[in-house]
């Protein structure tokens, strides 16, 4: 061992503040971890004080990936203790991250004791909880390249139900925001009816572009499609009728969709409300719809096959450990994302609920078992 059993190796990480955007002390402790079991590790810096941790050691075969994030998201709600000190009652564990995902960063720090000579990369990225800036600027350096396949512990994010480490997830949705911009007439407000309420001409629209539901096509794996309306602008600062207002859609892709070919089919459904009458043009303008920007590029949907030797590896572990072993696709993105557009990508996680809330919890007994599962499987790669 390295000096720090399951438990305590976990009450560790759970103690370390790492929300988004205050990663580092987490990030020195994950590197000295990675030094003791033998890895060249360096550091991928996506901001002064933010850096990705990855290393390499082994030299037969080519590169797989063991993969973890190591940020949280804040302490939102009421914690009754202190989120960052890991509370035992029963088989349950509850502490800020212990689901999401430092008991997944722990299964691999526990699964690279294995003494090996296979060749093996881990990298513990930043930035998972906000734009995924850290498995970006890990990608960007390289890092995945060449890479075999590529194990994650993240949780199966989105499904509303977790079966812990006897469900393997082997696809996620993607994502991406369109911005739109919708025009109105500016009036004097006591004769509102002279102008066109760019708020209200906004708020009509939303409502049509909700019943895109249902109408985005389907995947026969993934979860499908949708979108929402997330957020509604416009104000005027004097009595006057608001001339522009803009609102913002929150869409989740599949395969083959891609952020682009979302745009133009938004664009389409908005041309078509003008082209029925439901809307008019406002002094010649329409509504204008493009994507919002952002550093990154936006997270494209994956699946992967199950016939991939690796995930049949992964499998064949699972069922000898529980009889059985299911297949599972995320509803909503992960870093996992990042990693699939360069080699086959899996992931497996404890059972666990409550992440991104004060009632965070996991199963202690599934984050002994996820560990022993991703340790046996280095041990056979």
């Amino acid at each position: 061992m390295f000096g720090l059993e399951p438990l305590a190796l976990l009450k560790k990480l759970v103690s370390i503040n790492s929300v988004f955007g205050s990663e580092g002390k987490m990030g020195e402790f994950l590197e000295g971890q990675l030094q003791q079991r033998g890895f060249a590790v360096r550091r991928v810096e996506i901001a002064p004080g933010r850096f990705n941790v990855i290393g390499e050691r082994g030299t037969r075969g080519k590169p797989v990936l063991l993969y973890g994030h190591m940020d949280t998201v804040p302490a939102y709600g009421d914690w009754k203790c202190s989120p960052l000190a890991l509370r035992e009652k029963g088989d349950r564990l509850s502490g800020l991250g212990v689901f999401d995902m430092k008991a997944g960063v722990a299964a691999i720090l526990l699964a690279c004791e294995e003494k090996t000579d296979r060749r093996l990369r881990v990298a513990f990225c930043v930035d998972e909880e906000n734009d995924s800036e850290g498995a970006h600027a890990v990608a960007s350096a390289g890092f995945f390249d060449g890479v075999e396949a590529a194990l994650s512990t993240e949780i199966a994010t989105g499904t509303g139900e977790c079966r812990g480490p006897r469900e393997i997830t082997l696809g996620r949705r993607g994502r991406c925001v369109i911005e739109i911009t919708v025009p109105g007439r500016s009036a004097h407000g006591a004769s509102a009816e002279r102008g066109v309420n760019a708020i209200t001409e906004a708020a009509r629209l939303a409502l049509e572009l909700e019943k895109m539901n249902g109408r985005l096509g389907r995947h026969p794996l993934l979860p499908p499609p949708t979108l929402f309306v997330r957020k509604i602008l416009g104000e005027s600062t004097s009595l006057s009728v608001p001339d522009t207002a803009s609102l913002e859609l929150d869409i989740h892709l599949v395969v083959p969709q891609t952020p682009q070919g979302m745009l133009k089919d938004v664009r389409a459904f908005i041309g078509g409300l003008y082209a029925a009458g439901r809307f008019s043009a406002v002094g010649g303008r329409k509504a204008e719809a493009r994507l919002k920007a952002r550093n990154v590029p936006y997270l494209a949907p994956y699946a992967t096959k199950e016939s991939s030797p690796h995930v049949q590896l992964l499998s064949a572990i699972v069922k000898e450990k529980f009889g059985s072993a299911r297949y599972a696709y995320g509803a909503s993105v992960a870093d996992d994302n990042v990693l699939a557009a360069h080699a086959p990508t899996f992931s497996i996680g404890p059972l666990g609920g409550g992440e991104h809330t004060c009632e965070e919890w996991m199963s202690q007994k599934s984050y002994l078992e996820l560990a022993g599962i991703v340790r046996e499987f280095v041990r056979r790669l």
